[in-house]
Parts: structure tokens; sequence; C-alpha cells
């Protein structure tokens, strides 16, 4: 495959890109704790610190741009305390006991505009979840485009949503990711596939959690805050979401197959004959 032009892959993701934080609500501390109970992977003594906090934030993309409502992809991990594979937990449990805020590229670029002192705080949006695999690491959350705002007013810039390929990726293939780890926006970096498939049990990880997916391995670097973030191929198209980096050269990311599928059944609108080529 040609080597993309980066800039242009950079340009054409960033716009898609939000900062995700979820928190706990305050007077759900007690529900939280029967979930992590249920759950039953974290540690007694470690518990309280998923209840007090500012809660886990991670990166997000925008895979459906409706005249109403944005819907954002993320990982499910940020709130992996309170489910497992075998104890999932649900969309209805997880607007009940967090609550969920969302960020927009634009906003952040009003934020830390030089002589900007009139909005001494970030303002964020509320979102719901409305969409959960706690197998595959994937939630999906729904935003009231009003709601999305730029500082003070109704963000009216656009947030494209980013398309995916009808071919899968290969070991060589030139990528790049743009994320936002905490106060990082637009962190773009370039790497090559490396392998489309490893299991948990390949890359030699605790998975208390149980999680059942395959990963792709990628030789490009990560950081915390930045799980979530699309990685794109040298067309622009989404070949796989970060889950995470467990090693110094390499990031492993939820695969094709897996989003897709996610989001198919979750009414987000993918490639067709791409999805009959999965479907047993």
């Amino acid at each position: 495959m040609a080597a993309p032009n980066e800039k242009w892959l950079y340009e054409k993701t960033k716009d898609s890109i939000f900062f995700i934080n979820i928190l706990p609500r305050h007077d759900k501390h007690g529900a939280i704790n029967d979930l992590m109970k249920t759950a039953n992977h974290v540690e007694e003594g470690k518990r309280e610190e998923f209840l007090n906090g500012d809660g886990h934030c991670a990166t997000g993309f925008v895979v459906e741009n409706g005249p109403d409502l944005l819907k954002i992809l993320t990982c499910a991990h940020v709130i992996e305390h309170v489910y497992s594979a075998t104890d999932p937990v649900s969309t209805h449990d997880c607007n009940r006991v967090f609550i969920t805020q969302v960020l927009c590229d634009h906003s952040e670029l009003s934020f830390r505009r030089p002589g900007q002192n009139a909005h001494p705080q970030r303002v964020y949006a509320k979102g719901r979840i409305i969409g959960i695999s706690c197998e595959d690491d994937l939630l999906l959350i729904q935003v009231p485009r009003e709601d999305v705002v730029d500082l003070d007013e109704i963000c009216m810039r656009n947030h494209p949503h980013l398309t995916f390929p009808s071919t899968q990726p290969a070991a060589f293939d030139v990528c790049a990711m743009v994320s936002w780890p905490p106060l990082r926006h637009r962190t773009a970096v370039i790497g090559r596939v490396s392998h489309t498939s490893r299991s948990f049990d390949d890359l030699g990880q605790e998975n208390p959690v149980g999680y059942r997916m395959n990963l792709m391995e990628v030789r490009i670097g990560s950081e915390l805050g930045s799980s979530g973030a699309p990685l794109v191929n040298g067309n622009g198209k989404v070949i796989g979401m970060l889950h995470g980096g467990f090693r110094d050269a390499f990031s492993y990311f939820l695969s094709l197959n897996d989003i897709m599928l996610f989001l198919a059944h979750r009414g987000v609108v993918v490639i067709r004959k791409f999805l009959l080529l999965l479907e047993p």
C-alpha cells in the first residue's frame, strides 16, 4: 500500500474525535459497590477509589452524525470495575449509576485560544450510554447535538462520522491514530500493522474481566486516555479501535469485525457487503 499523506489523515480524523469522561453519581455509591461485588474482580480494599474522584477518561469518535443526535464509539473498560464477561452490566444500570460527559475538538480549541479567559472551565455535554459489550470492550454513547457546545454556544461546526473499509487490514499496512489523552488533545501518531489477530493468551496478560475478543497488534505509540481512539488506514477508514498498550513498541486494537458487528446490531449503518461476509 502506498504511504499515506499523514497530514491529510490528520485533517480527515481530528474533527470526529471526542474526549470522554465517565464518573460515578454521588448518590449511587452503594449501587456501584453492589455491581463491583457482582463483577468480583476488584479487590475489596481497592473499591473505594472507584467511588471517589473525577471518573475515568477515554477517547471516542463519531460513528453516526444525525440531524439531532451524535453517536460516539469508545472503549467500555473505563467502567470495567462494574462488569465481567460472565456478569455483564446493562445500559440501564450504566446510566443509573454513572454520568457520561463528552467534549468536542472544537470546544477544546476555543478553550485554549490565546486570550480566552471568560470561561475558566470546560463545558461538557451529557451523553447517554446506548450500547455496551462487556466481552469485547465496546461502548456506544448518544449525545444530543444541541448539547455539544463551543464555550457558551451550540457548536455549529461539523463532527463527521468516520467510516469503515470493505476489506480487512493486513500486516505492514500503514496506519494512523488521533487520540485525546488528558490535556493532550490531537495527539497524532503513525504506525504499521504487525499482526491482525492476537489473543489475550498470546499477550501473556492477566484478564480478570474475561474479555474474549482477539486484538490487532500495531507498532504504534499510545497513552493512558488514548483508549477508544480510532485506527485509520491510508484512506482514512477505521480499521480498529484502541484497547490499550501492554508493551513498549506495540499497542492493541479491537478488530474491524467486532466493531462493525457491534454497531450493526445497535442500529448504526455500516457496510452491508462486509457484514454479509462476517455473519455465520
